[in-house]
């Protein structure tokens, strides 16, 4: 699985742990995500949804969970369509403290589809 953590408590939510899954699935290092927005901001290109974007934020902001394709890009810059899911964790005051993302490869998926989008691949 791929899964950061990210502190709910400060400004950006800054990511505060990053597995190995989430590294060998975007090609970031745990040491190039480590403070970096849980937004994964550093992951958005040309053609990453402005609303999917917003929707995060705002639930971020509201502490709700929220589920949510989108598509980032891999640090060499290769197109990743992910299922994100956020997790608001609470503390024994009920307080959000943390919020966990995980992440599922969902590109195979995608993919065909852009491919059947008419002017794409081959006439006949």
């Amino acid at each position: 699985s791929s899964f950061l953590l990210a502190n709910a408590r400060i400004v950006d939510y800054p990511i505060v742990y990053c597995n190995e899954g989430f590294s060998k699935l975007t090609g970031f290092t745990r040491a190039e995500v480590m403070q970096k927005s849980c937004t994964c901001n550093f992951m958005y290109g040309e053609q990453t949804d402005a609303e999917a974007i917003q929707r995060i934020e705002r639930c971020m902001e509201v502490c709700e969970s929220e589920q949510q394709e989108i598509l980032l890009y891999k640090k060499n810059k290769t197109p990743l369509w992910l299922l994100m899911y956020l997790a608001p964790i609470k503390n024994e005051k009920d307080v959000v403290i943390l919020y966990l993302l995980t992440f599922r490869d969902i590109t195979a998926l995608r993919q065909p589809l852009e491919e059947d989008e008419p002017g794409r691949g081959t006439q006949a």
